[in-house]
């Protein structure tokens, strides 16, 4: 068995500093877990402890059935892949990925055969007898991926491994990675600040925070179901937007007051949210995907950036309502570090058809599909439920 248990796991630096603040996380045999977080939230400590690289201060980690808190480094059979691939310039690309072997020492003819099996699964054949100047970034990711693949471990570790690599090639190798994990069966466990990596290639993922474990779910919970104002926040791309709004009755109908418009509430997001009911007449705070706007007459919106990507432009609005709190926020892109708070409007994102045209300083209508909105207690960030 290769299944990774944090089991209140914490790493204290001294001075009251917690890197990792009393993390249980269970990771299945064979399962892609991705850490994801801002940085300094503790994703990559989490990771260097597995690898035992940084020391457990309270706690326990088990990898299969055994403790390995006090085991050497070495003899945790974990194999990991930095982000600055670690590759040795003198050495050629077998030469790199048998190394490890070579210091177990492993016998020559298994370990010509490991590099080789691992190199033709890698398409890295005709680049074997190669120094590592001599190749791309992509296929430098790709014989580190080798070096690790060759000594069979029973847990992968990546930290953040394609943030040097161009865009078109991060894409590329985000399947190469999936793909070859799915191949082999071993337990992963991935460390990115990227949420689109995160959400493409997890089987689960791990959102934190200040050493603090948010959530753990698969990509489309996470998504659909976000735990407080900061996993929603900082999961879909665009940003879900925030719009500070009060509760109010119309009638039979409940409708959030967003400044001077009144936005009626469908009964599917009511119900979904029931304890709203304990919310009325008082702050809330409306979540809305981007792809949720569409042009229309509820809210008046002023147009400050078109981005027009083909298919679809991202459009950004200003809002007449005061911002969220920054604290419920901080780490989510959307807040700036001079404190939103001190402004009396909303930045909103649309993700809008390619064919809707906007000119920046329009004034123009948008609807909300409030069935797939989310409502948040202002004054904690979790959910209405």
């Amino acid at each position: 068995m290769s299944a990774v248990k944090f089991s209140h796991v914490s790493k204290n630096y001294g001075d009251g500093i917690k890197a990792v603040n009393d993390l249980t996380l269970p990771i299945e045999d064979g399962e892609f877990m991705v850490l994801v977080g801002p940085s300094g939230c503790g994703k990559s400590t989490a990771l260097r402890m597995i690898a035992g690289l940084e020391e457990i201060t309270e706690g326990d980690l088990l990898i299969g059935e055994e403790r390995v808190n006090d085991i050497a480094p070495g003899a945790r059979d974990v194999a990991m892949v930095f982000q600055n691939y670690a590759l040795y310039p003198h050495m050629s690309v077998r030469e790199n990925m048998g190394f490890a072997l070579e210091m177990a020492k492993v016998a020559k003819r298994e370990i010509a055969e490991r590099v080789d099996r691992a190199a033709d699964v890698l398409g890295l054949r005709e680049y074997l007898d190669r120094r590592p100047k001599a190749l791309s970034g992509g296929q430098r990711q790709r014989v580190a991926m080798g070096r690790a693949i060759v000594r069979e471990p029973k847990v992968f570790l990546m930290d953040e491994p394609l943030s040097n690599l161009d865009a078109k090639l991060r894409v590329q190798m985000r399947a190469e990675i999936i793909r070859l994990q799915r191949e082999l069966g071993t337990t992963t466990v991935y460390v990115t600040h990227d949420q689109v990596e995160a959400m493409t290639m997890g089987d689960r993922v791990a959102v934190m925070r200040k050493g603090i474990l948010q959530q753990v779910a698969s990509p489309s919970d996470l998504y659909d179901h976000p735990a407080n104002l900061f996993v929603a926040g900082f999961i879909g791309s665009p940003a879900m937007n925030f719009i500070t709004a009060t509760l109010d009755r119309d009638g039979d109908n409940v409708v959030a007051v967003v400044g001077t418009h009144r936005l009626g509430l469908s009964s599917k997001l009511l119900s979904a949210y029931p304890a709203y009911t304990s919310h009325l007449g008082g702050p809330v705070i409306l979540g809305v995907r981007p792809e949720h706007l569409e042009p229309g007459a509820a809210l008046s919106a002023r147009v400050e950036i078109a981005e027009v990507l083909g298919a679809e432009n991202h459009v950004h609005f200003t809002l007449a309502v005061p911002p969220v709190r920054s604290d419920l926020l901080e780490g989510v892109a959307l807040v700036d570090d001079d404190g939103a708070g001190a402004r009396d409007t909303t930045a909103i994102v649309a993700r809008l058809p390619g064919t809707v045209r906007v000119r920046a300083g329009e004034q123009i209508g948008l609807d909300v599909r409030t069935e797939l909105c989310h409502l948040f207690d202002a004054a904690t960030g979790v959910p209405l439920r």
